[in-house]
């Protein structure tokens, strides 16, 4: 078998046989992507137009990070489209000033709308992006300001 990638993170998959001596390098970098998916936190700038993410093998990139922090100016609502077929969980925060709404979502299927100002957690299946906090379960406490809209 050769050497691939992995269809959502992107890490690489040695194949039998291959990289002897050397693959220490490549399982080092695995560890690192991994880490950025766990935990990684990505700032983009939106500059009044759709955003598309990196998404590349095997080396660090934007859409494999868990954290979006999403800035710029807009002056209409714009799309950060992340890769198909790659199902993900991300934390979103639009931070984007001119207080519109920017929406997540692959290419094609659904995407969720994140208002200006609101920090969202949101999933793909790899074709439609849904919004990942829509309810509570069992008590719920509010330490704060609650704001219903």
């Amino acid at each position: 078998m050769a050497s691939s990638y992995t269809t959502s993170l992107k890490l690489t998959q040695i194949g039998n046989g291959e990289q002897s001596g050397v693959w220490g390098t490549t399982t080092n970098t695995n560890w690192s992507l991994i880490e950025q998916a766990v935990s990684g936190v990505q700032t983009i700038t939106m500059t009044n137009a759709n955003y598309t993410l990196s998404n590349l093998n095997g080396v660090s990139d934007e859409a494999r990070n868990m954290v979006l922090n999403v800035v710029g100016t807009n002056s209409a609502i714009y799309q950060v489209i992340i890769p198909q077929n790659q199902p993900k969980f991300y934390v979103v925060s639009n931070q984007t000033t001119g207080g519109y709404a920017i929406t997540i979502g692959a290419a094609t299927g659904s995407v969720v709308t994140i208002p200006s100002g609101i920090t969202a957690q949101v999933y793909t299946d790899g074709t439609n992006t849904y919004s990942a906090q829509t309810g509570s379960a069992g008590s719920f406490l509010v330490n704060g300001t609650l704001t219903a809209s």
